[in-house]
């Protein structure tokens, strides 16, 4: 569980509030104008900065890696450039892990439904940066603009990586100006006149937070499970 009570910021002229609660297998999306305070509020939910005053927590203690995983807007700000391995090798190195990173990225390529490994791209970018922090193991993913970047075929990869999480217990924060994200999400946050707080998707357009979204927009379904693909995501992505 991410948890925000009366979290707040303040620098100079600038402030921002909330109280913020996302629970495990729950997709949530924060919506807001440009300079609203998104990517703060990102920020501290994933521990990149410290509220002046109130608290954050996942899972009952400081937010932060592994358990909270961060993306920032520019996902190739997030990897390391070169593979898909070599993005889970660093990462299992860092935390002193001894599992197979072979095996690791096979795991989470097929729990997630990865297209396969591209040399360049956008949605290539996405998915090494998204297997990194997945390596981590953090039970929640807070993620910035994730398909600001991306293309129509990238975008339908995206929403369907991140229901799939969604189906397998990760909790999910995303910002984004993007209405058929929006749709998808369990709950939807508003960040407005220095305040975050709970919306519905018709408040978010009619206030020119989010576009309308498109009549009739496609939605990829979600591929069966494997049987066991729970149990290897709980021991994969371990809290």
């Amino acid at each position: 569980m991410l948890l925000a009570r009366a979290a707040a910021l303040r620098r100079g002229q600038f402030a921002l509030r909330g109280d913020f609660k996302a629970a495990a297998g729950e997709l949530h999306v924060l919506c807001g104008r440009n300079g609203a305070g998104k990517t703060s509020w990102l920020q501290l939910l994933s521990g990149r900065i410290e509220p002046d005053s109130g608290e954050v927590s996942c899972d009952g203690a400081p937010v932060g890696p592994p358990r909270v995983g961060y993306l920032p807007a520019r996902a190739e700000d997030g990897v390391l450039g070169a593979r898909r391995a070599l993005e889970v090798e660093t990462t299992l190195a860092l935390r002193g892990d001894a599992q197979d990173p072979a095996q690791r990225l096979a795991e989470l390529e097929r729990l997630l439904d990865l297209p396969p490994e591209r040399e360049r791209g956008h949605g290539e970018i996405f998915s090494r940066a998204l297997l990194g922090l997945l390596a981590m193991g953090p039970s929640t993913l807070v993620l910035d603009e994730p398909t600001s970047r991306l293309g129509p075929a990238a975008r339908r990869d995206a929403y369907r990586v991140l229901l799939r999480l969604r189906l397998l217990g990760v909790a999910v924060v995303a910002a984004t100006h993007d209405p058929e994200l929006a749709r998808l999400a369990d709950r939807l946050w508003l960040v407005e006149d220095g305040v975050v707080r709970r919306v519905n998707l018709d408040h978010a357009v009619s206030c020119g937070a989010l576009r309308a979204p498109e009549i009739g927009g496609a939605f990829p379904g979600l591929l069966p499970l494997d049987a066991d693909a729970s149990g290897v995501l709980r021991r994969i992505l371990r809290p």
